[in-house]
């Protein structure tokens, strides 16, 4: 066999493989950039958009009332405004609403530096003030914003009248799912797979070969319409997956540290717990007693629900029953 001539031939095919995917990869690029341009009129900020510290804030409100709810959305959620519509829509004839975008997240701008929960923390009650939203607030956490929930209240315990959580998170989840010391360790490391990530999926539209409507229960069982749905997915297909996004669960063990250097002060809870199936824990009963165990360390109120994390899409009417009872009660109490 001659040696050349098979080397010669693996170079040829060699280059047609590269120069087809180089071929695929432009391709993509051009079709997300045009995609991206007819899409621009439904991807104009649905809220008001605050400068806190060079940082641009998005955060939307509508309704009035004695008491202010701030939604606080968790990881990986395109669009919180959207994701928490079907809920805070049945809540705003009586209380006052606001809906805060995570850096990276929705209509909030992306950063290049790596954001820690605590100068976010700052961010957004920089931006709730410029806007005139001012507290105290009830928060209402869902998913991973439980931990600032929790941080807000320790660290500003007059800004928080009560937490209302959505199946939160809390430090004692991140300890069982994560080697937190591990993390440490890699922190400040070249994060290549992110980059690949970031430079793949956003770059190319990777994004726009999910069916979101079949994996977001804001499509399946809430309250969106079409056209809200349409915002959605335009926005989704901006901003996935964005490095902000993508590098978020680098700060954890640094935000596990700010949490739990505060003490939670004494305030009303209310907890809705999820039925735990899709918390990546051994057992959904280790996420149910997890809940338990800290509601019960801490007077809160829980609300066992026979559904999954996206809870505010699926029992969003009863949710949002038990929570003005819940509010009634603390203005009965005075509280």
């Amino acid at each position: 066999m001659d040696t050349k001539k098979v080397l010669r031939a693996a170079g040829k095919i060699t280059a047609v493989i590269v120069g087809a995917v180089l071929l695929l990869c432009a391709g993509l690029s051009v079709n997300n950039a045009v995609r991206l341009h007819i899409e621009a009129p439904l991807t104009k900020p649905l809220g008001s958009i605050a400068e806190a510290d060079g940082h641009r804030i998005s955060i939307y409100s509508e309704g009035e009332g004695e008491h202010t709810l701030v939604f606080l959305q968790g990881g990986g959620v395109p669009c919180p405004i959207l994701e928490a519509r079907s809920l805070y829509s049945r809540l705003s004839d009586k209380y006052r609403i606001a809906v805060i975008e995570r850096p990276g997240y929705g209509y909030s701008e992306e950063c290049d530096e790596l954001i820690p929960l605590e100068q976010e923390l700052e961010l957004e009650r920089k931006a709730l003030s410029q806007l005139g939203i001012d507290g105290p607030y009830i928060l209402v956490p869902h998913s991973a914003s439980g931990i600032e929930a929790l941080l807000w209240a320790g660290k500003y315990p007059d800004e928080v009248e009560a937490i209302a959580g959505l199946d939160m998170s809390l430090p004692d989840y991140y300890k069982e799912l994560y080697d937190l010391d591990e993390m440490r360790a890699e922190a400040g490391k070249s994060h290549f797979v992110y980059e690949v990530q970031y430079a793949f999926m956003r770059k190319l539209g990777i994004a726009r070969f999910y069916d979101i409507g079949s994996i977001l229960d804001s499509f399946k069982t809430g309250s969106l319409t079409e056209d809200d749905k349409a915002v959605y997915k335009a926005v989704a297909y901006k901003i996935y997956f964005n490095r902000t996004m993508l590098e978020g669960m680098l700060t954890i063990p640094e935000d596990i540290d700010a949490v739990e250097s505060v003490v939670l002060p004494d305030i009303p809870m209310l907890m809705f717990i999820s039925d735990g199936t899709q918390l990546g824990m051994k057992s959904s009963d280790d996420w149910i007693s997890l809940q338990n165990d800290f509601a019960a360390a801490h007077g809160a109120q829980t609300v066992q629900l026979d559904c999954g994390h996206s809870m505010q899409n699926i029992e969003y009417v009863r949710i949002s029953e038990i929570m003005t009872d819940f509010i009634e009660k603390l203005d009965a109490e005075g509280r």
